[in-house]
């Protein structure tokens, strides 16, 4: 952790020095819309150290996604609505992503 902590402050002298430069061309643009789609499936699993995923399978416009759950912390059952982040990532160099996050 402190060689971590070391890395982030070093990169952030390093940037205060660089003063004018813009960094901002290498973030990564983000767009995102909440949606609220009925479950179709429920993917989950854990392991013997308690460890969790908990995946569910909705419609997007004719399509099957998964949405993830990040914190392993719901327990949809098919049939229930849920809400869940939408999301479109373009990082540097044009690769573009789709993210599907749960919300509630």
């Amino acid at each position: 952790m402190k060689h971590r902590l070391a890395t982030v402050s070093s990169i952030f002298a390093l940037s205060l020095f660089l003063g004018g430069c813009d960094f901002s061309r290498f973030m990564p643009k983000s767009t995102y819309t909440t949606v609220k789609a009925t479950v179709l499936k429920v993917y989950s699993v854990s392991d013997s150290a308690g460890y969790k995923y908990n995946g569910y399978v909705v419609d997007r416009g004719g399509v099957e996604i998964v949405v993830s759950d990040p914190l392993g912390a719901t327990a949809h059952k098919v049939g229930d609505v849920i809400e869940y982040l939408d999301q479109k990532i373009e990082m540097h160099g044009g690769t573009k992503v789709l993210n599907f996050t749960l919300l509630k």
